[in-house]
């Protein structure tokens, strides 16, 4: 029992215990992380940026900040067999501290994404291609004067994408709401930005100021977003639950994500929020790298001195494509816009986001023999610098050139009887050796049929509606870390092309 005494200095005591366990925390961390059996092998690596110096660590990150991509291209033509060693992932730091811990440890919304979404793309493509039809008509609104009208490139195709993906991933009751998209666009922003800053920290301090920092970015977005959503999903957790006759059948994630909650059997996890954080996650691993991507293709197309040959090229396949198919979109459709195919998978390769993929965690407790000698422990993680692969002359000729039909001229001129095998073999869902941009094997981005699907859409869109080119030069990329973004200002000229014959 406390005396007066003791509750009067309890505040001061638990001060001071709170900083013993802070500060036995930092110790022990810098000690295990240091003298760990991966720590005492990563020492023996050679380390991108290094050099012998004053303060080495901190200043080869420094220099890591906006140098990172131009170092592993170094190093790569330097010695193409070497084995470089690289900082932590971004990415992997932004799921492990912009998610709660219950969902991270039941991240069961990911499965959706894999399965029910690419089995279900013959009966969403249709809805999807109307929505991204509705946003050109919201984002890019032009009279029917002709006249070429300015446009930011990245806020209006990411909300474009956006309001396409959220057809799927929330459900027609909310793609088409402008303030639930732009604080969705927020809430991937202050979580890409998380993942950011903390790839700046020292590992130990990682799990003390990532939970201080995503609240800080990502507080106000999730609130927006719950006012806005909450009562949808709430809504149709009960019907479900009800199994109300007569109700419309929702092919997308929400319906999905609620379905895997009853499975699941713990009650909690139809909480109406939870849900919604399930979604937004969905949301971060989608729509960034969609939007990037799309922005990217646009750029290098309408960039490249041959831009006419290829929008022509691209124009005319769709139509053809298209009438073939009696005017409607379908997943057939999309499956057979090779030259769009081509277009975006040549910018993907010659300006891959990030400048290392296929990554892998040992996960054997006796580590995994590489052969030469090379013994790599528990815990590290292995990933191809794919940047530097797929700028590789070995692989591609005249590697640092966009050539838009690179990977359609060859699935345009196959034989019928290895049309199959061979016309799977190029289209950009496909991973390679010599192409990483959505990773590689069983682990490869399983949202890549969903997001290809959009891409295609978009572009098939543009070229069959717009005219566009770039107010000036391509606008350079920029390096942070490990990922390459465009220009942020970027700027696209459009004006509304002269309707077409009825397909």
């Amino acid at each position: 029992m406390l005396s007066s005494l003791d509750i009067t200095h309890s505040p001061r005591v638990l001060l001071k215990t709170s900083a013993g366990v802070c500060l036995a925390y930092v110790v022990i961390s810098v000690i295990l992380s240091y003298f760990s059996a991966q720590a005492r092998w990563l020492r023996k690596q050679e380390w991108v940026g290094y050099r012998k110096e004053w303060l080495s660590d901190i200043r080869a990150g420094l220099r890591s900040v906006l140098g990172t991509r131009a170092m592993v291209m170094a190093s790569y033509e330097k010695s193409k067999e070497g084995f470089l060693a690289l900082p932590q992932y971004m990415s992997e730091l932004t799921r492990m501290y912009t998610m709660n811990s219950d969902i991270m440890r039941n991240p069961f919304h990911l499965g959706v994404v894999k399965n029910q979404l690419t089995r279900k793309l013959p009966l969403i493509t249709a809805d999807v291609q109307a929505e991204l039809a509705l946003g050109f008509a919201q984002q890019w609104q032009l009279n029917d004067d002709h006249e070429w009208r300015t446009v930011p490139a990245f806020e209006t195709c990411g909300s474009i994408i956006s309001r396409g993906a959220n057809r799927v991933f929330c459900g027609a009751e909310l793609c088409g709401n402008e303030d639930f998209l732009k604080h969705i666009g927020h809430y991937i922003e202050g979580a890409v930005r998380t993942g950011s800053i903390l790839n700046l920290f020292p590992q130990w301090m990682r799990p003390l100021a990532g939970p201080i920092i995503a609240r800080r970015l990502m507080r106000e977005p999730l609130h927006a977003c719950r006012q806005m959503a909450l009562p949808v999903i709430q809504d149709r957790v009960q019907k479900t639950l009800c199994s109300v006759r007569d109700q419309e059948v929702h092919n997308d994630a929400l319906q999905w994500v609620i379905e895997g909650c009853i499975k699941c059997g713990d009650p909690r996890q139809l909480d109406a929020d939870r849900i919604l954080r399930r979604l937004l996650g969905i949301n971060v691993v989608a729509l960034h790298t969609t939007s990037i991507t799309v922005v990217n293709a646009l750029l290098d197309l309408y960039s490249s001195p041959h831009a006419a040959e290829y929008v022509e090229g691209l124009r005319e396949e769709c139509f053809r494509v298209l009438r073939s198919y009696g005017g409607e979109w379908r997943k057939e459709v999309v499956n057979e816009l090779f030259r769009i195919d081509s277009a975006i998978k040549e910018s993907m390769r010659l300006n891959a986001i990030f400048t290392v993929g296929a990554i892998r965690e040992v996960t054997k407790k006796d580590g995994v023999d590489l052969g030469d000698g090379l013994r790599v422990p528990y815990g590290v993680r292995i990933a191809a610098p794919s940047v530097a692969i797929h700028r590789d002359q070995h692989f591609y000729a005249n590697p640092y050139e966009y050539h838009a039909f690179r990977f359609s001229r060859s699935r345009e001129q196959l034989d019928a009887d290895k049309a199959d095998v061979d016309k799977r073999s190029q289209g950009m869902v496909t991973t390679s050796e010599s192409f990483l941009a959505f990773g590689a094997g069983r682990q490869a981005c399983p949202g890549r049929f969903f997001a290809s699907q959009e891409m295609k859409l978009m572009l098939a869109h543009i070229v069959m509606n717009y005219d566009v080119k770039l107010p000036g030069p391509r606008p350079k990329n920029y390096d942070f870390k490990h990922a390459s973004v465009p220009d942020p200002r970027s700027q696209l000229m459009i004006r509304r092309r002269t309707p077409q014959a009825t397909i």
